[in-house]
């Protein structure tokens, strides 16, 4: 585990994915269990969170690899809502290829690796074996009742 304050969303699902049991994978979820580690899991797995963005991975470039951006999504994750369906105004007449520029800018300006997070959180799927919604689901029974 790195020395840093902060572990990027990449880092802590890299760890689920490295762990061997099922009663592992949960207790690195419970380690670093956070309102924005719930977040990304919830607009991931909660099957009532509708994308209003194209299936497709939109074109976007990378930060480079030694951009200091780890802990940037945590912030970024307050825009999240502009990309799915809900009940406010700024949801419903967002334009969508004002909605598809605001998605590639946030793309642009978190790690890379975090990057490739959101596109999964887009997909309903992280690319970390093991990391699954029914482990989601018993790692944190209150935030997936109603899924």
């Amino acid at each position: 585990m790195s020395s840093k304050k902060y572990n990027t969303f990449h880092e802590i699902f890299e760890q689920v994915d490295k762990a061997r049991t099922k009663k592992e994978k949960i207790a690195v979820l419970h380690k670093y269990s956070s309102a924005a580690l719930k977040t990304v899991l919830g607009y991931t797995y909660d099957p009532g969170v509708i994308w209003l963005l194209p299936e497709t991975n939109p074109p976007y470039t990378p930060l480079p690899a030694n951009a200091d951006q780890e802990a940037r999504l945590i912030s970024e994750l307050k825009k999240i809502y502009l990309f799915v369906a809900g009940p406010t105004d700024t949801q419903r007449n967002l334009k969508q290829a004002k909605r598809e520029l605001l998605f590639i800018n946030l793309l642009e300006v978190i790690d890379p690796r975090d990057a490739l997070v959101v596109l999964g959180m887009k997909d309903g799927k992280l690319p970390y074996k093991g990391l699954t919604r029914n482990l989601v689901a018993e790692a944190f029974p209150n935030m997936s009742a109603n899924w």
